[in-house]
């Protein structure tokens, strides 16, 4: 097992507020996200490994009342999960090498 299995990994979440609009197109809400190593390293693997431009990721988000009794939405983003291609299992059974 190594170091990345043994540590529990922080999600990458954030909040969504209602904010004014001061035009028409502005946003209904606005808000941070704390991106994790993990999530960008995870993502950044996809463009890498892909060579796209642009790639799927995943988002959530939960509704939220705040001590103020104002409603927000914590989101969280991450990694779209890209199944890894298996190779064939190599056999163990010593009948196999004889």
């Amino acid at each position: 097992m190594d170091f990345d299995e043994t540590v529990t990994k922080k999600r990458s979440l954030g909040a969504l507020r209602k904010t004014p609009k001061t035009k028409d197109r502005s946003p209904d809400s606005t808000g941070i996200l704390k991106l994790e190593r993990h999530t960008f390293d995870a993502i950044a693997k996809q463009f890498r490994e892909t060579d796209a431009d642009t790639i799927d990721c995943c988002i959530a988000g939960w509704r939220n009342t705040d001590s103020k009794g104002e409603r927000y939405v914590t989101v969280e983003i991450s990694p779209k999960y890209v199944a890894r291609r298996h190779e064939p299992a190599q056999s163990s059974d010593l009948a196999d090498f004889i």
